[in-house]
């Protein structure tokens, strides 16, 4: 691990702080995951103490003191041992993502018709998990995609609404620069008192770089692969294909109402060229960054043509304990740009 001039973690969990003999990790996996904390604690003070579904609040002070903390969760598994105790929590998104939670059934007679949907994240939020005074998903960050997604006709066996919203937000293509499509996904955003459950759009690979990266500044090692999205889908009655495949044609079906083969096709070449947009992996190990925020944009400064570039942040990881922090990165590939391809076939 990393050594560095001030690193003075904290943990607080029912008003009880620690400071001391700590070491775990922290996974903020991405891909609409929940973010999760791994702790073991060597202070017989928690042994015993009824900590499920309570809040842990921890902050890393890694180079500085936190304003906000570094990750906010709620307990989920508790696991005493001789001298101290296993804890792991989860952020806000595990309430509304278990087979525990509330299930939603969407029917003919029980529905979100006229909602879009932040609108009803926003209502089976507060209407079941926000009750009783307790807030354990903030929802001030909360807003519409563009487009804004409807759930009118949207119909659901009984599930997890976690899993409902992220099925629908695979809608949310903003193609208003037809050259550049974007996607959102879903983040956990800390203000200070509450973490707050948002949309985030990707970013452009053009947008000004968070984080600055070379082996001179930052990087410590870095691993990079290439692998094969899918280059064929077909949908609507319509078919697209991308290239020639030289890494083998791998296809995805598209599902969707479409008013014709010329709007499913359309719709066909996003979803492929989206995939093109994470058809590498890089990962690097780092001594810094580790506040920035998932799908910010980072700069490699390295000898590798294929990837000093600019690039978005996928995942990111942290592991800490008594020798200091290891901290690493995954990133995504540029994309491909829309219109070389829009008339291709």
């Amino acid at each position: 691990m990393t050594q560095n001039t001030y690193y003075s973690p904290r943990l607080i969990i029912k008003n009880t702080e620690c400071t001391s003999g700590m070491s775990g990790s922290i996974s903020f996996p991405g891909n609409n995951q929940a973010n999760t904390l791994k702790i073991n604690i060597n202070d017989p003070g928690f042994q015993h103490a009824r900590l499920f579904n309570e809040e842990l609040i921890f902050y890393l002070n890694y180079g500085s003191d936190d304003s906000v903390p570094f990750f906010r969760g709620f307990i989920k598994n508790i696991a005493p041992t001789d001298t101290g105790v296993s804890i792991t929590a989860i952020d806000g998104r595990s309430f509304i993502n278990s087979k525990d939670s509330k299930m939603v059934e969407l029917t003919d007679h029980e529905n979100y018709d006229g909602f879009t949907l932040a609108a009803f994240l926003h209502d089976y939020i507060n209407t079941n998990i926000n009750i009783n005074n307790k807030t354990y998903i903030g929802l001030d960050g909360l807003r519409d995609t563009y487009p804004s997604i409807s759930m009118s006709g949207v119909r659901s066996k009984p599930s997890p609404a976690y899993t409902l919203i992220t099925n629908e937000l695979k809608k949310a293509i903003d193609d208003s620069d037809v050259e550049k499509p974007l996607n959102y996904f879903i983040d956990m955003v800390e203000d200070g008192n509450k973490s707050n459950i948002t949309f985030v759009k990707q970013k452009q690979l053009t947008t000004a770089p968070s984080l600055y990266l070379s082996f001179s500044d930052g990087i410590l090692s870095y691993k990079y692969k290439r692998r094969a999205p899918a280059n064929y889908a077909t949908g609507g009655g319509s078919k697209f294909t991308y290239g020639s495949g030289p890494l083998g044609t791998i296809g995805m079906s598209v599902e969707g109402d479409f008013k014709d083969k010329n709007e499913a096709r359309q719709e066909l070449i996003k979803k492929v060229l989206l995939q093109y947009h994470e058809s590498d992996e890089i990962t690097l190990e780092c001594t810094k960054g580790h506040d920035i925020g998932l799908g910010s944009i980072v700069r490699l400064n390295i000898e590798e043509e294929d990837i000093d570039d600019n690039h978005r942040v996928t995942s990111k990881n942290i592991k800490f304990g008594p020798q200091g922090v290891k901290f690493s990165l995954s990133l995504n590939k540029k994309p491909i740009i829309l219109s070389d391809y829009i008339h291709a076939h």
